[in-house]
């Protein structure tokens, strides 16, 4: 009896010393449950556009199940989302601060000289997206697509499309002059919500943008849809039918689809305890009734990808369009630079 109390004693002496160890061996810090303060969600364009009212609403979703506050955050500036983006890369990567994100910042490794992250060093949270529209200024004078084609080719380069500065929306508006034997020029602006502004006030005749930041517009009669810029055409409410850009462009059909996602994403080295975590309240943000009735005001199709799937997406958006824009001589540098493949 005595023998096996003190070999107790010493089994207990052991684990005190493992355990003394083990503190000292990590500065004495204890295991912070995630999360345990609030997070930061940095938004890399300005208030108003798809990127930011879309994280708005996942946000204030994922609360429910993080149980702390998500603060949505703009940062905008960097060309397509460079600086808000390459702030969440150059933090701690402990789920504190996540980045907003749609198609768009997919091009900065091309488009800017400040990052070489491409989209496997991701993880994504990819909720759902619109069609992308060309819309013209309800003064412009145009009363459909045919009417714009033929006043820029009257006037070659002084027509402007209003788009952002990089991604998606830029990369459609240079389709129709680079691929579509379209002349008009383009201007850029800093994310969407200026760009359609633009148009709206008429500094531009047209912008390209998705259904969802025009929808009110368009039920205003301030802007008038005058094509999908995909395939298929799109029954818009309000607008009728709107017809494909490849029916007045059939040259640009090669090159389609070119399809908006938005979403968040995290570094993909963050702990893998962590994106479970933002994977948990993502998944229930998706379920809820609040996202399905805010994604059919945004006219959006649902995604919901996260993992290997959303990343092999934004892999192969990634390649399309940096590969595009570099032979569009739209770009800062090669995608091969960078690593990123040919699509």
């Amino acid at each position: 009896m005595m023998r096996k109390t003190r070999l107790m004693t010493v089994v207990a002496l052991i684990l005190c010393a493992a355990m003394v160890f083990s503190a000292c061996s990590t500065g004495g810090a204890k295991v912070e449950q995630y999360p345990s303060r609030p997070i930061n969600l940095i938004i890399p364009f300005g208030a108003g556009g798809g990127t930011d009212v879309w994280n708005r609403a996942l946000a204030a979703e994922m609360e429910k199940t993080l149980g702390v506050k998500v603060l949505a955050n703009n940062m905008t500036g960097g060309g397509p989302g460079g600086t808000g983006t390459n702030y969440v890369w150059t933090q701690p990567h402990d789920g504190y601060a996540l980045a907003g994100t749609s198609e768009t910042p997919l091009t900065i490794p091309v488009m800017t000289k400040d990052m070489n992250q491409t989209a496997k060093d991701w993880e994504y949270y990819i909720a759902g997206g619109s069609p992308g529209l060309l819309l013209v200024n309800k003064n412009a004078g145009y009363k459909d697509f045919q009417s714009l084609i033929d006043a820029a080719g009257a006037k070659p380069n002084e027509i402007k499309i209003a788009s952002t500065n990089g991604g998606l929306w830029f990369l459609l508006a240079n389709l129709l002059p680079a691929y579509g034997n379209i002349p008009l020029g383009v201007a850029t602006y800093d994310g969407s919500r200026p760009a359609i502004t633009a148009c709206v006030s008429g500094e531009t005749a047209a912008v390209v943008a998705s259904a969802g930041e025009v929808a009110d517009f368009i039920k205003s009669g301030d802007l008038i849809p005058l094509a999908v810029m995909d395939k298929e055409g799109y029954d818009f409410p309000g607008a009728g039918k709107i017809e494909s850009v490849t029916v007045k462009a059939p040259s640009v059909e090669k090159y389609l689809p070119l399809k908006q996602f938005i979403g968040f994403m995290v570094p993909k080295d963050t702990p893998d305890n962590i994106k479970a975590k933002l994977k948990e309240a993502f998944d229930a943000a998706m379920k809820s009734e609040d996202i399905k009735k805010f994604a059919e005001s945004q006219y959006a199709i649902i995604i919901n990808l996260t993992g290997d799937e959303a990343r092999a997406l934004a892999s192969k958006a990634q390649s399309t369009m940096c590969w595009m824009l570099y032979e569009m001589k739209k770009t800062e540098r090669s995608p091969e630079d960078t690593g990123i493949p040919k699509p």
